[in-house]
């Protein structure tokens, strides 16, 4: 028999699980065929090659394993012991494989029933398994196939494997000798399978997003491996529980949640469409429809302690100060979480920040909101996002394809002399870069650009820092909230005399804001975010709005400007219609939920007695009534979004 090594035994390994999965995701479409009847079989195709990533991720973290155990075998040949060194070997072999190829087939029949893939939820029918035995015995399922394929896979695999390795690997070579060189072949393909086991070298570890490279959702799903989606909204599901999420216990019923919100959110314009989605509604503006072009600018931690006409100390924006002038400024104006992702999905969609981890980065979050930029889409209008950073970064990317957005620019699309940050691109160079963009869209489009300079670590460039140490003991996160006033104010000036910026709406609204106060249970200055509503054309007038409002409005908003009838699911209300007096803020953070009006904020902490605060000086405020208002308000969206997020009916 040769006598192989260490190295090309390994690679005989990885190339045998790549091919295996590949078989299975054969299988995956195979069995789920209906999906791809539309889709053109070069697409199919890439979704080979783009599962490869995944199917990289997940036999490089079986590999990885196999080193350990790999390691103590060689070990214990130096000791004569190599016998039960590949015993255990052996045992890990057959574990893990068997586990790994039984979950992407069961992932084909489960995808082909609920139309995504193994996930955390699985596991919520423990307690129901003689149901779940008699779906199985008695439903329209492949089960019996499923398992005949796995016997095949399987047994190929431990056929392949155990013929690979035995101890002729070392036989007639001198044990020293081979012991050092194995030692240093797992130390190599360790560090490589690290790599691999993450995606690569990239900032961002591997996400759902990296498998969206077409606009065939099937494609997608079919290049995202079973082992990795379960896998990754296991972990998710871990860190939820360890927030608490698992605790929350339900106070309302089916029914009375589907009341309370539409109570909330409906108006005289609206008709209900789904008790599935029971927020997806019809709405009847009354108003021609007006084609604007709509550009947000979704600003990285614009706060408002430090925005001068907010009454901000230090004033570090003057230039936005003029712009508010100029538009509409909303005072009483919130962010949702305290992160990025769950600004961009509030922003987005109307839906609102989760208690625990962001819906952007799990299974679920793959489905299709009902969006802002799919609304457009369906008017005629192009979609873009442009993002000086890692657009892979918290699942961006494919949150946005999913969403209706079809063109990109991120920080590769930049050359190496603009990305001159620690995160990509600063904003100056980014809004030279968009200015640039929209100059040659055609007209009707919505853009969309998220700016990231003033994010830690502040690193701009040396000529706009003003501030040291001496002045403020955040110097370096005010010279960055500066610089980022100087960018908007530049990309102001770049666009307002275009004729095609006299038919937008501009839109400047922060994704979060910053910790700036000692903390209570919710810090509400955190969320205070201003939000200003811009039309060079003139179209809006310079107004100030007092009303509380948040992320979750912008949808309607906007809407409301754009006239026609519209379909959607926002959890908002639209802040310039008149008979919308009543409006507040849903905020989360950790393990609290709130909701802020114009003068107080609710406070909840699901397992801690709830407090009403007022916002002037945090004092606790004796009103019963208004507690019992606020605490359903706060319960209702905490228990809808979980039960949306966790069946996924949040879409149409």
């Amino acid at each position: 028999m040769k006598h192989i090594k260490m190295g090309e035994y390994l690679l005989k390994e990885y190339l045998t699980l790549i091919f295996l999965m590949g078989i299975c995701r054969g299988l995956f479409i195979f069995f789920n065929r209906g999906g791809a009847e539309e889709i053109p079989l070069k697409i199919m195709g890439k979704s080979f090659l783009y599962g490869w990533i995944f199917d990289n991720s997940i036999t490089c973290y079986y590999i990885g394993g196999l080193l350990i155990f790999l390691l103590v075998y060689s070990l214990l040949r130096v000791i004569w012991l190599g016998a039960a060194g590949k015993f255990i070997i052996n045992i890990y072999k057959i574990f893990v494989s068997s586990t790994v190829f039984l979950t992407l087939l069961g992932d084909i029949e489960y995808y082909r029933e609920f139309n995504f893939h193994l996930n955390s939820t699985i596991f919520d029918y423990t307690d129901h398994m003689d149901e779940i035995g008699m779906t199985i015995l008695y439903g329209d399922y492949n089960y019996l196939a499923v398992f005949f394929l796995f016997v095949i896979i399987e047994g190929l695999y431990l056929f392949i494997s155990f013929n690979s390795f035995n101890e002729d690997v070392y036989k007639d070579r001198e044990k020293g000798i081979t012991f050092l060189s194995d030692i240093g072949t797992i130390f190599l393909v360790g560090i490589l399978s690290v790599f691999g086991a993450r995606g690569g070298f990239s900032q961002s570890t591997l996400n759902w997003g990296r498998a969206y490279f077409s606009k065939y959702t099937f494609a997608n799903q079919t290049a995202i491996n079973g082992v990795f989606a379960l896998g990754k909204s296991l972990d998710l599901a871990r860190k939820d529980n360890k927030k608490g999420k698992s605790q929350v216990s339900r106070i309302f019923t089916e029914e009375e949640l589907k009341e309370n919100i539409r109570n909330y959110v409906g108006t005289e314009k609206d008709k209900f469409l789904s008790d599935k989605n029971v927020l997806l509604r019809k709405t009847e503006t009354g108003k021609e429809i007006k084609n604007y072009n709509v550009v947000i600018v979704l600003m990285e931690s614009f706060m408002g302690d430090t925005v001068g006409i907010l009454g901000g100390e230090p004033d570090l924006t003057p230039n936005y100060n003029k712009l508010a002038e100029e538009g509409i400024l909303f005072t009483n104006f919130f962010s949702n979480g305290n992160r990025s992702n769950r600004g961009i999905l509030s922003v987005l969609t109307g839906f609102p920040s989760q208690y625990g981890k962001s819906i952007l980065k799990k299974p679920v979050g793959q489905k299709p909101f009902v969006s802002l930029s799919g609304i457009l889409k369906e008017r005629g209008y192009s979609t873009h996002f442009m993002y000086g950073g890692d657009i892979e970064f918290d699942n961006m990317k494919g949150f946005f394809e999913t969403n209706g957005v079809d063109n990109f620019v991120s920080r590769d699309d930049f050359s190496k002399k603009d990305r001159t940050i620690k995160w990509g691109v600063p904003d100056d160079k980014l809004f030279d870069r968009a200015a640039e963009y929209l100059g040659t869209l055609k007209e009707p489009f919505f853009f969309e650009i998220f700016t990231l300079s003033n994010h830690a670590p502040f690193d701009i460039d040396e000529n706009f820092k003003e501030f040291t140490e001496e002045d403020y003991p955040d110097y370096e996160r005010y010279n960055a909230f500066k610089f980022a006033d100087y960018s908007i104010g530049r990309f102001v000036n770049a666009v307002k005399d275009k004729e095609w910026a006299k038919n937008t709406i501009f839109v400047f609204v922060a994704d979060h804001g910053e910790n700036r106060r000692k903390p209570i249970e919710i810090d509400w200055k955190k969320f205070s975010n201003p939000l200003v509503i811009w039309t060079p054309g003139g179209q809006l007038k310079h107004e100030v709005i007092e009303k509380a409002g948040s992320q979750l409005d912008l949808l309607p908003t906007i809407m409301g400007i754009l006239g026609g009838d519209y379909i959607h699911s926002s959890w908002g209300k639209d802040l310039l219609d008149k008979n919308n007096k009543d409006s507040t803020a849903y905020v989360v953070e950790n393990n609290f939920v709130g909701i802020i009006d114009k003068e107080n904020i609710y406070i909840d902490g699901i397992t801690v007695p709830e407090v009403l605060r007022r916002k002037s000086d945090d004092s606790i405020i004796e009103d019963k009534e208004l507690v019992e208002k606020y605490k359903k308000a706060a319960r209702t969206y905490l228990e809808l979004s979980i039960q949306q997020e966790k069946y996924g009916t949040f879409g149409r």
